[in-house]
């Protein structure tokens, strides 16, 4: 059982408080410290904050005056972790926790293994309003923000994803971050990871994560016409290999397959397809005339080809 150390909530219920009330004054006292010295010139700040932010944590970590306890469990798992925790402080932070401490003092928390992982650290932010996170990290910390109504740290993990679309990963996070958005409704990282995978395709395409793009992410990369890519037949063949390992239905396959810009491969390569690839061979029938065009293309001067097509 994980679990930080500390006093039990009964026991020190009143020092917490009265630290919780020393909080709320201290902050009041600087809010009025700084006006007095708006009209003084030979005013001077004198800031602890660092100070103040670091005996927060420590009182996290030690449970000390502790009046709260967040017992987090998982399915796969039937330990839990324990935190002391202090009403106030997470109340500040959280109406969802303020309503759930409002009339008890043990709550026990239901979480992914996903979420659990990252709770220390989504607990520690309500304590000091600053967090690290990695990659990882970065979905299921939204989660809890999201789940807990903790409005800042949702903003600030989904401006995290957007700056670090271009870090690299081992597995890869884009495409997972972009399915979360959807799923969320975040229409801003959507499009940010979008652009991202359009831009960067020929990286993707090499990649784990070409494995986990979802048929509407594929569809949407395959309309867009600024694709970065080495040839329009490095697309096709991992296409091809997408479509082995995932089966769609025959309308499916064929109008990812009628997507492709087949007038942008070269005509000894459309030759080398139709023998080879059993892909085109399956859905010959749906792409002839795509295929056509493209013999057209490569047969005729650009200008002609365009008065027909």
């Amino acid at each position: 059982m994980t679990r930080l150390t500390g006093t039990q909530p009964g026991s020190s219920r009143r020092w917490g408080c009265a630290a919780a009330a020393f909080l709320i004054l201290l902050l009041t006292a600087q809010a009025a410290h700084k006006a007095d010295l708006s009209s003084d010139a030979t005013a001077a700040t004198i800031n602890h904050s660092p100070t103040l932010l670091q005996r927060l944590q420590e009182l996290l970590q030690n449970g000390n005056g502790s009046d709260s306890v967040l017992r987090v469990r998982t399915a796969a798992s039937e330990e839990a972790k324990v935190f002391h925790t202090h009403q106030l402080l997470l109340s500040l932070q959280s109406e969802v926790f303020e309503s759930l401490l409002r009339n008890q003092s043990v709550v026990t928390l239901h979480e992914p293994p996903e979420t659990a992982a990252v709770f220390e650290k989504f607990i520690r932010y309500l304590y000091c309003g600053g967090v690290s996170i990695l990659l990882h990290q970065a979905i299921p910390m939204h989660q809890l923000a999201s789940k807990y109504r903790v409005w800042g740290l949702q903003r600030g993990v989904a401006d995290y994803m957007r700056t670090h679309l271009a870090s690299e990963s081992s597995q890869g996070h884009v495409v997972g971050w972009y399915h979360y958005a959807v799923r969320i409704g975040d229409t801003a990282l959507q499009e940010s990871c979008l652009q991202f995978l359009a831009w960067n395709l020929s990286a993707i395409l090499g990649s784990a994560e070409w494995g986990s793009v979802s048929v509407e992410l594929l569809l949407l990369l395959l309309e867009r016409s600024d694709l970065v890519l080495h040839s329009e037949l490095e697309l096709y063949t991992a296409l091809e290999a997408w479509l082995s390992r995932r089966q769609p239905e025959g309308p499916v396959a064929e109008r990812l397959l009628r997507a492709i810009r087949y007038p942008m491969i070269a005509p000894s390569q459309l030759f080398q397809l139709q023998v080879q690839s059993p892909v085109l061979a399956r859905h010959y029938s749906a792409l002839q005339d795509l295929l056509f065009q493209a013999f057209q293309f490569h047969a005729a001067s650009p200008l002609h080809f365009a008065k027909y097509f």
